[in-house]
């Protein structure tokens, strides 16, 4: 009878434990997972915006501004695009919780996207 509730026991709290381990597993991946999706649409808005930049150009030529102007504007867009880049970056790793933040092994734009071409890489 001892052995039996010894055992009763021990199961109830291995299940305990066990059930507890998983969640943490299970949310660790999720959390991962959204911040690989949340860099995804980064890179796709910066795909958005170089076509936009683009168009623009081709635009200004149409509006027959001289390639010395263009120049300007390209330098100016590129030079804000990085700024944007590094903010989401600072943004997403600054608010990231506490206990989440080994998840961001990033601190700029470059260390982000290969993170997440490995992560994506791995699934």
């Amino acid at each position: 009878m001892v052995f039996v509730v010894l055992g009763f026991s021990a199961g109830v709290f291995a299940t305990y434990y066990l059930a507890r381990l998983f969640e943490i597993v299970h949310t660790w991946r999720l959390v991962r997972q959204t911040v690989v999706h949340l860099l995804l649409m980064c890179t796709k808005i910066v795909e958005d915006v170089a076509f936009l930049g683009q168009m623009k150009e081709k635009y200004l030529t149409d509006a027959e501004f001289t390639p010395k102007e263009i120049q300007r504007f390209k330098i100016v867009e590129k030079r804000t695009l990085t700024n944007w880049q590094e903010s989401v970056i600072m943004s997403l790793v600054s608010k990231a919780p506490p206990h989440f933040k080994t998840l961001l092994p990033f601190k700029n734009w470059k260390e982000a996207m290969e993170f997440m071409e490995r992560s994506l890489e791995r699934e």
